[in-house]
């Protein structure tokens, strides 16, 4: 695997839209390495990597100047997350103006128009910020590594992510449940991920060869916003919640499975079934 220097979006994000009525200015995603998440490619495609010869070095001051520019806005950006967050984890969210999430992050309403959006963008900020930890983390692990791995971590880590920030994430959830179910107006759409590991494991002979794996891990996401939204909405225990998305992940696996491999997924189904009933999900 190349330096990390080298290494560039096989594909660009997809931006977030924006309508002129509600905010000034889109939040511009600072560029990251990010894996190739295009399920429009062939099955053959798995999350991948694409190296580039550096960029000529621009005029020095100049870099130098626009790229303390970059970094600020950066600091803005994440400051006005941190402040949206630590408000709505002690207030409720009709009580968290754009006015108090800037002086908490100690820039002007102006600056969070700007840089960020209105209500609902800086809400879809603090889902992305999810998002772009997750992706990190999966990049970090490399191409090679295990699809089945790679699948869990997508589910597990960000639901410990809603968790162990629920008093907010339950309230943000809630309110743009309608984006993040569709995934179409967030910086990355998190279904991408799942596809990307349902094709590996299709390459590696897990899947069955005449499945569609961008279909799987669609469904899989799908199964995971149903857990999500019934924790968000308190239907689901953080306990629940922990099963049901791991529970929605092998039922997709179970149910597309070479034959050497679906009998493992369906044991684990089973006792994960149990574990579910028991953290209350189902009963009358």
């Amino acid at each position: 695997m190349p330096p990390a220097s080298t290494l560039v979006p096989a594909s660009s994000r997809s931006m977030i839209s924006c309508s002129s009525r509600t905010w000034s200015s889109c939040r511009i995603p600072t560029p990251r390495i990010r894996p190739n998440l295009d399920d429009s490619r062939s099955s053959s495609d798995t999350l991948t990597f694409v190296t580039r010869q550096p960029d000529p070095a621009p005029n020095p001051p100049e870099a130098s100047v626009g790229g303390l520019r970059e970094r600020n806005k950066a600091k803005r950006r994440e400051a006005i997350v941190d402040s949206a967050l630590a408000l709505l984890r002690q207030h409720e969210l009709h009580e968290v103006s754009i006015e108090r999430v800037a002086a908490g992050a100690e820039v002007s309403p102006a600056t969070v128009y700007n840089l960020v959006g209105g209500r609902e963008q800086l809400l879809i900020a603090c889902v992305d910020r999810v998002l772009d930890r997750l992706v990190d983390e999966l990049v970090s692990l490399g191409p090679d590594t295990d699809p089945l791995e790679r699948a869990r971590l997508i589910v597990d880590r960000s639901a410990e992510a809603f968790i162990a920030d629920r008093d907010a994430y339950r309230q943000i959830l809630g309110v743009v449940g309608g984006v993040t179910r569709s995934g179409s107006r967030l910086a990355i759409d998190p279904a991408q991920l799942q596809v990307a590991a349902m094709r590996d494991a299709q390459q590696r002979k897990v899947l069955r060869s005449d499945v569609d794996p961008a279909a799987v891990g669609r469904q899989v996401y799908l199964s995971y916003n149903g857990a999500m939204f019934a924790w968000a909405g308190g239907a689901l225990s953080d306990d629940g919640f922990r099963i049901a998305v791991r529970h929605g992940l092998v039922s997709a696996l179970a149910a597309f499975a070479t034959d050497r491999h679906r009998r493992r997924f369906l044991d684990e189904l089973i006792e994960l079934g149990d574990q579910l009933t028991a953290a209350g999900w189902g009963a009358a």
